[in-house]
């Protein structure tokens, strides 16, 4: 049967992944010919034509007959059994076909079977040879591991007989307190927005490990941060967080200069922090309401560069550790320290940071040039390496405090859902990153044509074909040294909305059951909890598919409502569950409560005269009466009912509304609780406003005090104190 060119690429599409149609805010959205096609040409997918489009379709049909084994397989342990899709040539006698598992540790287990007695699965005929796929059984060996397959026989391709075999869990890791019942709690930061008597105007890792500290002082178990991967030290106020240039290393911006073991030694580094100009500048950017990041990397660079030249004179075990890391970091520690040079250089040439502008000399670090300007540079690449050690030796100290103070859960990491688009990460993995499409969500009530994040996607083909090598390298990175990660839009283990330029987005299929399985091997090797950021437009089936892989899910206050408006009771949140009253892409609780939000959007053109505005401000409104009745219901009231109207309608947060809601979400079955330091210092301006990107001051507001005054807040110990009894068990 001959397909038309619409049907050949439908075809594509669905083999690819590509879902026909959608459900967002707006109702049901049908993915056109041409998102298709745009898609799968971003995709490495030639479909230019129609006749290029019928060679890519039969390319992709006969692709796993041309190899003895798939590239991978995920097997769940508990199953104890996974059976192989064999590739055979049709014969009327088959010969013995031999296997054998070697697993991670060298051991090897053979066996042998005859193929007559495997079923047959599908069968195509290529070049009118006839090929088929038949099931091998294999008992699973009782241990978790990346391991591989072998196959032998003189009836199958020669190519593809190895392939990698996955053992995982069943469930993710859960920590012993969880475990035996304990309900922990803690507060989530932006490492950033941290003060400090020390730091030089934004967080660092030593805030980072004081924090520890005052979580204990609390009673909390769980210090949340955000993304901390390595961003563009060559335009430092690129500054989200879910928008790294790598997620395999970290921001030199949060080291604390004056902790690293070489600076009280380091006599022009000291001359540098007396200096008077140097002096001036810290009182500022200490002082500023806002992260002043162009100042802040300026002052930090110096500092680095001497600490980095007065390195030659470190011990001889610091210098082990150093060139330790370096082994371990490889390829990819060197591609992302080449890639900020690169940058560095290129910014200086009035280009941009990313990689596209750069021409196709540099198109990849593997190009004759790159690898040219590697050894012209190589000073500078191991400067930046020894940035990238210092900022993990830092960190891993943070991380041995949370475990020192004694926290349940320790460090709670986010990991970005993936990084931008022309970034280290993209730049070294071209085949592996679709570069010219960017990860973004559906249409919704404040942004009518969607969001685009700029973030990049894998390839789901890609990812297999590498035995989900990267997105490992990329979960143990982030899960080594946290108590708990946080999966940033875990949709994305399922499906991610992609936009093509141009076109409208539609969303693109992945292998959550392989996915999940890593996830869940993962987490077991590095004892880490993970949680689903499962926020937005949610696949009706995927919630049952996290509760079974034991992914907490993650709940807000303000989006558990009901088709009527009304505020879900707590024996609807589930116990597998973190729950919180907002997140860093929300208002605080003040500014919900004022709709500060709403005005906000508003003025930076994210809502026009199409009524979306006043809508919003109604359902706000709705929204007070709504939590009003459903605390209220509880015992729990924040308004005076002498005063009801009053309060109610005006332009104040109500005093007890903090300390209210969250004793009331303290309640809540859900097994983790956080509590944002933001509500708790009574602060309005919202951390990120999703949608924008120079309208507003994302990811630069600090929290009004300093480290050190929070441990005498008497707002903070009184609402803390009542959380913290609440979640006793």
């Amino acid at each position: 049967m001959v397909l038309d060119y619409t049907e050949t690429v439908d075809a594509l599409a669905e083999k690819i992944g590509i879902l026909p149609e959608f459900e967002a805010d707006g109702g049901i959205y049908i993915t056109s010919f041409e998102t298709k096609k745009a898609l799968l040409s971003a995709l490495g997918v030639n479909v230019k034509t129609v006749k290029e489009a019928a060679v890519s379709l039969q390319d992709i049909l006969e692709k796993p007959y041309r190899e003895a084994l798939p590239p991978v397989s995920v097997a769940c342990l508990e199953k104890k059994t996974v059976e192989i899709p064999v590739t055979f040539r049709v014969s009327k006698e088959y010969l013995p076909l031999s296997f054998e598992i070697v697993l991670e540790n060298g051991k090897k287990i053979t066996g042998q079977t005859n193929p007559s007695d495997l079923p047959v699965t599908d069968t195509l005929i290529i070049a009118g040879n006839e090929y088929e796929h038949r099931s091998l059984r294999i008992e699973l060996p009782d241990v978790y591991g990346y391991h591989t397959l072998r196959v032998c026989s003189a009836q199958i391709p020669e190519a593809g007989r190895e392939m990698t075999l996955i053992i995982a869990p069943q469930k993710c890791y859960m920590p012993e307190m969880v475990q035996n019942g304990g309900k922990p709690w803690g507060f989530p930061i932006q490492l950033y927005a941290l003060r400090s008597m020390h730091n030089w105007g934004i967080g660092d890792f030593s805030d980072l490990k004081e924090m520890s500290s005052v979580a204990k002082s609390f009673g909390a178990d769980v210090i949340g941060i955000n993304p901390i991967n390595v961003a563009f030290m060559a335009k430092p106020e690129t500054a989200s967080p879910y928008y790294s240039s790598c997620r395999l290393f970290l921001n030199p911006l949060h080291i604390d200069v004056e902790a690293v073991p070489e600076a009280k030694k380091c006599e022009a580094l000291q001359k540098y922090l007396k200096s008077k100009s140097f002096k001036e500048a810290l009182k500022k950017v200490r002082e500023d309401r806002l992260v002043d990041y162009k100042t802040v990397a300026k002052l930090k660079t110096k500092a680095f560069h001497f600490l980095f030249d007065d390195f030659k004179n470190a011990s001889a075990d610091r210098k082990k550790a150093f060139e330790s890391f370096c082994e371990k970091g490889g390829k990819d520690l060197q591609t992302a320290a080449l890639y900020q040079v690169l940058a560095d250089y290129f910014v200086a040439e009035k280009k941009k940071i990313g990689f596209k502008s750069w021409g196709k000399a540099y198109a990849s670090p593997d190009t004759k040039e790159s690898i040219e300007f590697a050894k012209e540079n190589a000073e500078k690449i191991t400067y930046y390496k020894y940035l990238f050690w210092v900022a993990d030796e830092q960190f891993q100290a943070a991380s041995e405090e949370s475990e020192k103070q004694g926290l349940g859960i320790g460090l709670y990491q986010d990991l970005a859902v993936g990084v931008a688009s022309e970034s280290a990460e993209t730049w070294g993995n071209q085949n592996l990153f679709a570069i010219d499409l960017s990860i973004g969500s559906p249409p919704d009530m404040f942004n009518a044509n969607g969001q685009e994040w700029g973030v990049a996607p894998m390839r789901p083909d890609v990812m297999r074909e590498e035995a989900y090598l990267s997105y490992r390298k990329v979960l143990s990175a982030n899960m080594k040294r946290a108590g708990a990660v946080r999966i940033d839009h875990v949709m994305g283990l399922v499906r991610l909305f992609c936009i093509p330029k141009g076109e409208k987005g539609a969303y693109l299929r992945y292998n959550v059951n392989d996915l999940i399985g890593i996830v869940a091997l993962e987490s077991h090797r590095n004892k880490c909890l993970v949680v689903g950021e499962d926020l937005g437009v949610v696949p009706s089936f995927f919630r049952e598919i996290l509760e079974k892989a034991g992914i907490f899910s993650f709940r807000v206050f303000r989006y558990e409502q009901t088709g009527d408006g009304r505020y879900k009771p707590l024996s609807m949140y589930p116990p597998t569950a973190l729950v919180a009253a907002g997140t860093h892409d929300m208002p605080t609780l003040s500014g919900y409560w004022l709709g500060t939000d709403i005005e906000t959007a508003k003025q930076i053109g994210l809502m026009g005269d199409d009524g979306r505005y006043e809508q919003a401000l109604a359902m706000r409104m709705k929204d007070r009466y709504a939590m009003v009745e459903t605390l209220a219901s509880k015992g729990k009231w924040f308004i005076s009912p002498m005063n009801f109207d009053e309060e109610i309608n005006g332009r104040q947060l109500p005093y007890r509304l903090t300390e209210v809601l969250y004793s009331y979400l303290a309640e809540a079955p859900c097994r983790l609780l956080l509590v944002q330091l933001e509500d708790l210092l009574g602060q309005s301006e919202q951390m990120n406003m999703p949608g924008t990107n120079r309208e507003y001051p994302n990811w630069q507001y600090k929290l009004p005090k300093t480290i050190e005054n929070l441990y005498n807040d008497e707002d903070m110990k009184r609402i803390c104190q009542l959380i913290a009894d609440i979640r006793k068990v």
